[in-house]
C-alpha cells in the first residue's frame, strides 16, 4: 500500500488538515507525506481558519462534524476568503442533506468514514490537476486582458439590460468610467437607437456592425463598432461584448483630403475638377428646367509683371486677395468660383437673369480687383478681363460655353482690357468684340 501511495506524486503540494481526530489526521498527514506533499494539522474549525488566513491552502481536508466550528461552516469562511481553494470533505454522515449542503458549498469531494485512503490521495490529485487548469485559465484572462487593456479601440461588455460590466482602458479615456452606467446613456441618450449594434446583434443573434455620429459634450464623435454575443458554457446568451473605435480624426482627414482633391490650395477656391462638376450640374439642372446660366471667364491683364518685378511670392499674394474681391462679389450660395490656374478665374452664375444684371456684376467685379493692392511695402495695380458665355444662347454643351466664354474674354482683351464682353452667336469664329 505505501509503495502504490509513493507512486502517487505529489511533489510540492501544501494541504491544511481540520481534524479533530487526532489519529485519522496523522495517518492522513503521513499518506500526503509519502506522496511527496506537505501537509498541516489543525484540530478544529476555529485552529483551520487561522492557520488558513495567515497562509491559503490550495486544499483542505476537513471533518464534517468538527466541534464548535463544523467543517460546513469552516468551508463557507475559506471560500469567502480564496474562491479557487479545493475543499475536500470526510464525514460519519452520510445523509442526503450533508450531501446536498457539500455540493451547494463547492466540495471537491466528499468521503464516508471510514474511506479508502488511496481514494482519497487520488481525489487529493485530482484537486492538483483542477488547480493548475484554474491557474492557467487565471494567467489567460490575465494576458487576455492586458491585450484589451493595450488596444487602442474601446471594448466593453454588457450585460442583457445595455449595462456596461467592463470597459478598457481606451474606453475609459474616451468617455471616462462608465461602469454600471447603460451603453446608450454615454451618449446622453434615454433609450438606445434602433441602429445600435447591441440591438441587432441581440435580435439577431450575430455580429453587427455600424457607423453613427454623436454630440457629446459640444463635441461631434464619428463612431464605428461592431458588437458580438457572449455566452456562457452551457451556449447561453449572457451579454454582449462590443469594440468601439472614434474615428473623428479619419473623417476629418478624409474631408481635408477631399478638400485638396477639389480646391485650389493657394486661394480655397474650387479647383478644375471640382468646377467640371459644378459645370455639369448647372447644365443638367438648366437643361431640366429650362433656365439659363452664365460662365464668366476671368483673366488678370499683365500680371506676369508683378511676377517678374516683385516675385512669385508677391504674386500669390495678389491672387488670393484677388480671390478674395471675387468671392465679395459673389456672395450667393448658387454661385461657383474657380480658379483655373496661374492668374485665370471662372464663375458660374446660377439663375442669371437677363444681361443688364450680369453686366453689372461684370462692372462690379472690374471695380474691385482694379483697386489698388499693397504689397511687399508696394503699391500695385491689377486689372482683369472679362468674357461671358450664357447657356443655352451661346452653348449647349459644356465645351461650346467654354470656347464662348473664352472668346469672349479674349474679345475683351482685344478691346484694350479691364472690360468685359458677352459671346455673340452672330460673331462667328472671327470672334469680332463689339460692347454689349
Amino acid at each position: 500500500m505505501h509503495q502504490k501511495l509513493l507512486n502517487l506524486n505529489l511533489s510540492g503540494l501544501e494541504v491544511l488538515i481540520a481534524e479533530d481526530d487526532s489519529i485519522s489526521a496523522s495517518i492522513l498527514e503521513r499518506s500526503l507525506f509519502q506522496c511527496g506533499a506537505r501537509a498541516e494539522i489543525a484540530a478544529s474549525g476555529k485552529e483551520a481558519l487561522q492557520k488558513f488566513s495567515k497562509r491559503h491552502f490550495p486544499i483542505v481536508i476537513t471533518d464534517i462534524n468538527m466541534p464548535g466550528m463544523t467543517g460546513f461552516e469552516l468551508a463557507g469562511r475559506i471560500k469567502a476568503l480564496a474562491q479557487n481553494t479545493q475543499i475536500i470533505a470526510t464525514t460519519v454522515n452520510d445523509d442526503t442533506d450533508s450531501l446536498i449542503t457539500a455540493l451547494e458549498l463547492g466540495f471537491s469531494d466528499y468521503f464516508i468514514k471510514p474511506f479508502s485512503l488511496k481514494k482519497l490521495l487520488l481525489a487529493v490529485r485530482r484537486c492538483t490537476d483542477v488547480i493548475r487548469v484554474s491557474k492557467q485559465l487565471e494567467v489567460e484572462r490575465e494576458q487576455f486582458k492586458s491585450v484589451l487593456e493595450c488596444l487602442g479601440d474601446g471594448v466593453s461588455i454588457k450585460d442583457l439590460d445595455f449595462r456596461i460590466l467592463y470597459q478598457n482602458r481606451a474606453m475609459t479615456e474616451m468617455y471616462g468610467n462608465r461602469i454600471g452606467s447603460t451603453c446608450y446613456s454615454v451618449f446622453g441618450q434615454d433609450e438606445p437607437c434602433k441602429d445600435c449594434p447591441t440591438i441587432l446583434t441581440l435580435k439577431e443573434g450575430k455580429n453587427h456592425s455600424s457607423t453613427r455620429t454623436y454630440q457629446l459634450n459640444g463635441v461631434t464623435w464619428h463612431i464605428e463598432s461592431t458588437a458580438s454575443l457572449l455566452k456562457d458554457a452551457d451556449g447561453k446568451v449572457t451579454g454582449t461584448i462590443e469594440i468601439i473605435r472614434d474615428i473623428s480624426n479619419r473623417i476629418s482627414n478624409e474631408q481635408v483630403i477631399r478638400e485638396m482633391a477639389y480646391q485650389d490650395p493657394l486661394t480655397g477656391l474650387a479647383n478644375r475638377r471640382l468646377f467640371k462638376d459644378r459645370l455639369e450640374q448647372a447644365i443638367a439642372k438648366a437643361r431640366r428646367y429650362g433656365s439659363k446660366f452664365a460662365l464668366l471667364y476671368l483673366d488678370l491683364d499683365n500680371f506676369k509683371d508683378i511676377n517678374d518685378s516683385l516675385g512669385h511670392e508677391a504674386g500669390d499674394q495678389v491672387l488670393i486677395e484677388v480671390a478674395e474681391r471675387i468671392r465679395s462679389c459673389c456672395k450667393r450660395d448658387l454661385d461657383t468660383i474657380s480658379r483655373q490656374g496661374g492668374d485665370e478665374f471662372c464663375i458660374i452664375i446660377d439663375d442669371c437673369g437677363d444681361k443688364d444684371q450680369l453686366g453689372a456684376i461684370a462692372e462690379h467685379l472690374l471695380t474691385q480687383v482694379a483697386r489698388p493692392f499693397h504689397v511687399e511695402n508696394t503699391s500695385v495695380q491689377v486689372t482683369v478681363s472679362i468674357g461671358i458665355g450664357i447657356y443655352p444662347d451661346n452653348g449647349a454643351v459644356m465645351k461650346e460655353l467654354e470656347i464662348a466664354s473664352d472668346r469672349a474674354m479674349y474679345a475683351a482683351k482685344k478691346a484694350g482690357r479691364n472690360t468685359y464682353r458677352f459671346w455673340r452667336t452672330d460673331w462667328g469664329q472671327a470672334a469680332q468684340s463689339e460692347r454689349a
